[in-house]
């Protein structure tokens, strides 16, 4: 299973130390989720965080864009290497959006609510590398567990008939035991925030990888 922590949870006074560590013990790639205090109740962080993030990060940054205009902000959290993820829940054209990302070379992926079904998004698969299924609804982190195993399990069966090389990613309580369901259902990664970063954050990057 490939593990990508979710940054905003790391300590702010070990930020450093911590992606450091993250990094060596294998995670693919770190989550930034940015949230606009208007899609989401919630507001975390913005560009100038992705912007610092960056310059001490040697993995690729995904930044998951809980914003109500995700059109307006793509291109700041858009460095080479590194991915955008938009919701198929805001209130844009989101087919419209992948396409123009495309073209500007940049990689993107489609994330999907817990009460937005697949099909709803199954056309816009080959535009992304990645998508994003969501375990709880986005906002906060430390939320239980919502089982969306039927829909990777229709993700990952789409996919696979179309020849398509979209990754399936998870988010949302997600630790040794939720991680199991999510990977037998056809999950490629895993996004974790309290699980990794309440805990021994190598022994716990290293358990979910081992999945």
């Amino acid at each position: 299973m490939l593990v990508s922590p979710s940054i905003v949870a790391a300590s702010p006074l070990k930020i450093q130390d911590q992606v450091r560590e993250c990094e060596n013990a294998g995670s693919v790639s770190f989550h930034l989720d940015v949230m606009d205090g208007n899609f989401v109740p919630n507001i975390t962080v913005g560009p100038d965080y992705y912007e610092f993030l960056r310059s001490i990060s040697r993995i690729r940054i995904e930044s998951h864009l809980m914003v109500m205009r995700p059109d307006l902000y793509y291109r700041k959290f858009a460095k080479e290497g590194d991915l955008v993820l938009v919701h198929y829940e805001s209130p844009v054209n989101t087919l419209a959006l992948l396409k123009r990302m495309k073209d500007e070379g940049i990689d993107a992926g489609i994330v999907i609510n817990p009460d937005t079904s697949f099909s709803k998004v199954s056309d816009l698969l080959e535009y992304a590398q990645i998508l994003l299924i969501m375990s709880v609804y986005p906002g906060f982190s430390g939320q239980k567990f919502i089982d969306v195993s039927d829909k990777i399990h229709e993700a990952s069966a789409f996919i696979k008939k179309n020849g398509l090389k979209t990754k399936i990613e998870v988010d949302g309580g997600i630790n040794d035991n939720t991680a199991r369901i999510v990977k037998n259902a056809g999950a490629d990664i895993v996004v974790s925030a309290s699980y990794i970063f309440g805990g021994n954050i190598s022994e716990r990057i290293r358990i979910l990888s081992s999945i």
